[in-house]
């Protein structure tokens, strides 16, 4: 690839469909997301900056790890009528285990799933001035692309976004049914047959969790990764033209870091783990993460909340840094919370880090266009709107670097 120019436009799409020729089933831990990554670290060397690769493991699918923890939920429900210890153990460890898991405090049941030897790339444009770092900004975008299925469909997501409250947190729901059930196990190890009569309740419990694994293992048996172009492809091509905008007047005692995460698409992996490995190397002070997931097909958002159990907030003066500068370049910016789910800058806000995520989302559907869906192509890009999303990102940074 070339150097990116003054027509963006033309060089993010053609980034984005040489890594679509070259890698065209980006699945997590596998050896096209690698290339991909390659190829960005290409892209961003070419432009001065030092790229390292910081390895991590991890595993390959979100959704094995969803059946397999809504899959011993729901047994724990089949088993506790008879072996209400037995029920207990496995409502506690499902429940306990994923709320581990998606609060970043550890991997319990995930790893019976077995882990694999990845990678995230990091391209760094150090300070130059002899004092500390004053401000670090660092932009993420992540390389995999994401598994499609039912859920996936348009109609499903429009449906989802529109239905009651208590629906839009599905994960949420399954995971707290669950815990729930365990006091009900509890109660029958207490009082024994007198607990009868709460087993259709305890299966009204388990209903969500039946669900849960149910759209997962559709999905794995599908087993079809989408082209992904605009997730995430949009915002990683995004990485070099905002390098080389931001670069030639960044103030000496501000560094500006590139990453391309593995696995987000697994659950955030690659995130979690340069949240850790950098703990004792980026500062929390000075560094803010801007997570770009997703930035065309749709209209200018930031994520609200991140996460599912428990779910977290966004870093309150990025939010309104972020507010600010889309109110100077005239934009939109409108908040939003996933039902479920969350990107890289979840990731870093359960560390501690400042962080935001900007996304574009399609008013009337809820979800960008094409999400995780086969038709998310070339073709199917908003190229315009990407490049609008390029020019809000470089005046986030300016912002964040002018406070």
């Amino acid at each position: 690839m070339n150097t990116p120019h003054s027509d963006d436009r033309a060089y993010v799409r053609d980034l984005i469909a040489a890594i679509l020729r070259a890698c065209p089933e980006r699945r997590s831990t596998s050896p096209d997301e690698r290339r991909a990554q390659d190829m960005m670290g290409d892209e961003l060397a070419h432009l001065g900056l030092t790229r390292t690769f910081l390895p991590f493991r991890f595993n390959d699918n979100l959704h094995e790890n969803m059946m397999l923890h809504f899959g011993l939920g729901v047994l724990g429900t089949a088993v506790s009528g008879v072996a209400p210890a037995a029920g207990l153990a496995l409502h506690a460890a499902a429940a306990g285990s994923y709320w581990a898991d998606v609060s970043r405090r550890g991997y319990l049941l995930r790893r019976l799933l077995g882990f694999k030897q990845v990678h995230n790339l990091v391209a760094v444009a150090p300070s130059r001035g002899p004092g500390p770092v004053r401000r670090r900004i660092v932009f993420v975008a992540h390389a995999d692309a994401g598994f499609t299925g039912w859920i996936f469909d348009p109609r499903v997501v429009k449906r989802a976004e529109d239905g009651p409250a208590f629906l839009r947190r599905p994960i949420e729901l399954s995971t707290k049914a669950i815990a729930a059930l365990a006091g009900f196990d509890a109660l029958r190890m207490a009082f024994g047959p007198l607990t009868l009569p709460l087993r259709p309740i305890e299966w009204a419990l388990t209903v969500p969790a039946m669900l849960t694994f149910a759209l997962n293992a559709q999905i794995r048996w599908k087993d079809t990764v989408v082209p992904g172009a605009n997730d995430n492809l949009s915002a990683c091509a995004a990485l070099p033209v905002l390098a080389r905008r931001l670069l030639p007047t960044l103030p000496p005692d501000v560094e500006l870091v590139f990453v391309v995460t593995a696995c987000e698409e697994a659950h955030l992996g690659g995130a979690d783990a340069l949240a850790r490995g950098m703990n004792d190397v980026w500062g929390k002070p000075e560094t803010a993460i801007i997570a770009l997931d997703g930035i065309t097909n749709g209209e200018l958002h930031y994520v609200e909340t991140e996460g599912e159990v428990p779910r977290i907030r966004v870093t309150p003066w990025l939010r309104d840094v972020a507010q600010s500068a889309a109110r100077d370049l005239g934009v939109g910016l409108a908040p939003i919370s996933p039902p479920a789910g969350g990107s890289d800058a979840g990731a870093f806000l359960a560390h501690g880090y400042d962080a935001i995520a900007i996304v574009c989302v399609d008013p009337k559907l809820g979800a960008p266009r094409h999400y995780h869906h086969p038709s998310d192509t070339l073709e199917n890009l908003d190229l315009d709107q990407l490049v609008r999303s390029i020019d809000f990102a470089e005046a986030l940074a300016r912002a964040i670097i002018a406070r």
